[in-house]
């Protein structure tokens, strides 16, 4: 069971009551708001990992073309 905290309850009936007549309709509210929040957060935790990814790929790709470039440069004896 879930119990509400003092500060959620107040939090509840200090809502604006013309936008929100019924708690319920305010608690959804805030639920879908939160559920939101925590969506915006994963995708922006994606992101991250996503450019993370990138920032290798690009490293290594510098990484082979300055090794292709020393050895474009060495005479064919090497």
């Amino acid at each position: 069971h879930y119990r509400m905290t003092e500060e959620s309850l107040k939090f509840i009936e200090m809502r604006d009551k013309q936008k929100y007549p019924k708690e319920s309709l305010f608690v959804n509210a805030a639920i879908q708001y939160f559920g939101r929040g925590i969506e915006q957060e994963n995708l922006m935790d994606e992101l991250e990992e996503m450019q993370d990814k990138l920032d290798r790929i690009e490293n290594l790709l510098e990484e082979n073309a300055s090794k292709k470039k020393e050895l474009i440069g060495k005479p064919d004896y090497f």
